[in-house]
């Protein structure tokens, strides 16, 4: 009988090496040397040969070691690059993104992810709308429908069922009445199946009008490759999502203060039977050792592989990581990491304007000789990812303005592009007063017109033009 489908958060086994080996002098497919010549690296000493000194001989040995492990390695461990792999929305295998691009992409070896800002700009997506199954990822939609129909406050009572899913499961004891936030917890810390559940017979009385909760909600979000089956994450034939979709759910889950203060969390607690305490370590360990990290969820089944949706911040700039179908647990936080270092590297805050620059000066036209000076409203930085071309800045000023002028009146607009994409609109405005000419000074500077009108001679001042730039990245 076929083994029921596994979690992802539970231990697993060590698979079994594969059976055939290949022969002596055979070359394995994606690795640089043969077994063979790993092999040779491993040979002994000829105890004939020249002896080299103990220290010497460590060395030889600790670094024969570590080349053999790189070799004998697989290749989907050590990361790869696919000429389907997008940056900015450009494959990295297109005549359109030339070597460049390709040499800086970043070296992951998951089967589909895609990295997004905040906002939802994608960096970097590798097939990120195919449909695969997201294992316990699952559970974020799930605690969305809960704190959507809950508030975390709410007292609710765990039914023996919800304790018989099985798998990966939080310890929630049957009959016993929990805080919604503290099933919460054991749903997205721990991963709990027996969370996931409770909370669908609570919130809709059975799994299957909580599903379709889940998948209004999904339709709702415009997540167009997502099927949900059950709560919990177990594959099930039309269990299915993408790396977009995940990317777009996790931006939305994570404007929840409550769901986002619990996938911060290193650990949680929750009430265990006979008066115990039961400590969950959030199965998201990057959330302890990534610095910025600020959630989300792992997940694991057969059909799924191993994944990860993560979030981090830094200096302003918020990015989140989803990885589908890595090869174990630990190259799925790495796949992140590496996609997390990449976009912060690569999409950083640059420094468009700072409140007072000067912007030049525009004439008043009630006078002969005066202008008023120009500058920046406010201080703007704006994160730019530095391989979609240059950041162009333009400046659109009033060429002249009447008096009265009052400071901070607006007189103008800089604006920074990159490509098609607007990047920021900056206000220009009055550095400072300009009253109205009093009736004599009036009639004077009428009569000086008229003269030089006829005779030649400045009518009103020329303005000064400050040429648009950048401020300091």
């Amino acid at each position: 009988m076929p083994s029921a489908p596994r979690s992802a958060d539970r231990a697993i086994p060590v698979r079994p090496a594969p059976a055939s080996i290949p022969l002596a002098g055979t070359r394995v497919a994606g690795d640089p040397l043969s077994r063979t010549a790993a092999s040779r690296i491993l040979r002994p000493v000829n105890p004939r040969r020249r002896r080299r000194s103990p220290l010497a001989s460590a060395r030889h040995r600790a670094l024969a070691l570590a080349l053999a492990a790189l070799l004998l390695a697989p290749a989907s461990a050590r990361g790869a690059l696919l000429d389907a792999d997008r940056i900015g929305g450009i494959e990295i295998g297109s005549p359109a993104a030339g070597p460049g691009l390709r040499a800086v992409a970043p070296d992951v070896g998951m089967a589909a992810g895609i990295l997004v800002t905040g906002d939802g700009r994608e960096l970097w997506s590798r097939f990120s709308d195919d449909e695969r199954a997201m294992a316990s990822i699952t559970k974020v939609m799930t605690a969305v429908v809960a704190l959507e129909h809950t508030k975390p406050d709410d007292k609710m009572r765990i039914e023996t069922r919800a304790t018989r899913v099985g798998e990966s499961e939080a310890g929630l004891v049957a009959g016993r009445t929990y805080a919604v936030r503290k099933v919460l917890e054991a749903l997205l810390v721990k991963s709990g199946n027996d969370a996931a559940e409770a909370l669908a017979l609570h919130v809709a009385g059975s799994e299957k009008a909580f599903v379709d909760l889940m998948n209004a909600k999904a339709a709702a979000l415009g997540m167009t490759h997502t099927h949900f089956v059950n709560a919990h994450g177990l594959d099930a034939p039309g269990h299915r999502t993408s790396a977009a979709d995940l990317a777009t759910l996790c931006r939305y889950a994570m404007g929840d203060a409550e769901f986002r203060r619990i996938v911060a969390l290193d650990k949680a607690t929750i009430p265990g039977p006979k008066g115990t305490v039961i400590t969950m370590e959030n199965s998201n360990k990057l959330i302890a050792s990534y610095a910025g990290a600020t959630g989300v969820k792992t997940g694991w089944t057969d059909d799924a592989g191993y994944c990860v949706a993560t979030s981090a911040e830094r200096g302003g700039v918020t990015l989140y990581a989803i990885v589908l179908g890595a090869q174990s647990e630990t190259t799925r936080f790495s796949y992140a990491r590496r996609l997390l270092d990449w976009g912060f590297e690569h999409y950083r805050p640059r420094r468009l304007a700072t409140t007072g620059d000067d912007r030049g000066a525009v004439p008043v036209t009630d006078y002969l000789d005066v202008t008023v000076p120009l500058m920046t409203a406010v201080t703007t930085d704006v994160p730019v990812f530095d391989l979609e071309g240059t950041v162009t800045v333009t400046a659109d000023v009033a060429t002249e303005v009447e008096a009265p002028v009052v400071r901070g009146q607006r007189l103008g607009t800089l604006t920074a592009v990159q490509g098609d994409r607007l990047l920021a609109r900056i206000a220009i405005v009055a550095a400072s007063d300009v009253e109205e000419p009093g009736f004599w000074e009036r009639i004077g500077i009428w009569f000086t017109r008229v003269w030089r009108r006829v005779f030649g001679g400045q009518r009103v001042a020329p303005a000064r033009v400050v040429p648009a730039a950048l401020g300091t990245p």
